[in-house]
């Protein structure tokens, strides 16, 4: 579309029309470096713990797709899209804190790097799953709100300090899920993870039922689409809600049956001790 009838251009180029998105693939050098260069590191750690990792064999698989989700997310079409359509943004969105996060989480190795430790002295306060998903969700509320979404929209550096902590939030509330100090952490993180998927579907809520269109920006990008920006608004709520809302159900479902498998293997175990029927170490 003419960028004459646009305030400014977003990161992720012109808005597109749809004869044009197939090729609008996103080549900022400095974003294909950072993937390329991530990419070795990711590939250079997963061998150097490989053979100390027996367990493994799923990491490297985890860590590749969760690369690919991002390479998706930043580089294919998708990205150019987000510049028109608020709707491409939370399917974005979804594709960085719901698919990729988590699967970052079941790739790295545990022990892989040694963080400086004022590093692990800082987020420490994370490990605490009711404080990792609360402030993941207020993340959450913050960019989808309209002065600091339009921000983002404006200014590159805001943008990606947008995906940076959606990104970094996510990843440190599905640890509580996906890699828990223990047991009861795990039913704190599932707990946790069920608050956010009820206050994501108030804030998808908020966005179906505005009643008007709240991003400023997007009033003259959705038309090509054969959308209203009302309309788009709504469809991006619907994705969070229904796509988002679920997701972290069913997952926060798959995470409990998992913790009710191992607290049952534990009882069996402890139950064993107790009856001298077993003298060896536990299995697995």
């Amino acid at each position: 579309m003419p960028t004459d009838a646009l305030p400014f251009v977003p990161y992720c180029g012109t808005p597109p029309v749809p004869g044009g998105l197939s090729t609008a693939w996103n080549t900022d050098p400095w974003l294909l470096a950072v993937f390329v260069l991530a990419a070795a590191g990711l590939a250079t750690v997963t061998r150097r713990t490989r053979t100390a990792d027996g367990a493994s064999g799923h990491r490297p698989w985890c860590l590749a797709a969760g690369w690919l989700v991002l390479g998706i997310a930043f580089v294919s079409p998708l990205c150019n899209l987000t510049s028109a359509l608020f709707s491409a943004r939370v399917a974005q969105h979804l594709l960085t804190v719901q698919v990729a996060a988590p699967l970052f989480v079941l790739g790295w190795p545990a022990g892989a790097v040694r963080w400086p430790g004022w590093l692990r002295t800082a987020v420490s306060p994370l490990e605490r799953p009711e404080l990792a998903w609360g402030l993941f969700g207020i993340t959450l509320w913050v960019w989808h709100l309209p002065g600091p979404y339009m921000a983002a929209l404006a200014n590159d550096a805001v943008l990606w300090l947008m995906h940076g902590t959606l990104f970094a939030g996510a990843v440190a509330a599905w640890r509580s899920v996906l890699a828990p100090a223990g047991n009861a952490m795990r039913l704190r993180g599932l707990l946790a993870a069920f608050g956010t998927s009820v206050h994501l579907a108030m804030l998808a809520g908020l966005l179906i039922f505005a009643g008007t269109p709240l991003f400023p920006y997007h009033l003259t990008t959705t038309a090509a689409w054969g959308l209203s920006p009302l309309a788009d608004q709504q469809l991006g709520g619907l994705i969070m809600g229904v796509v988002g809302s679920l997701a972290y159900v069913a997952l926060v479902l798959a995470g409990a049956a998992r913790w009710l498998r191992q607290s049952a293997d534990d009882r069996i175990w402890d139950d064993r001790i107790k009856d001298g029927r077993f003298s060896g170490g536990k299995a697995g």
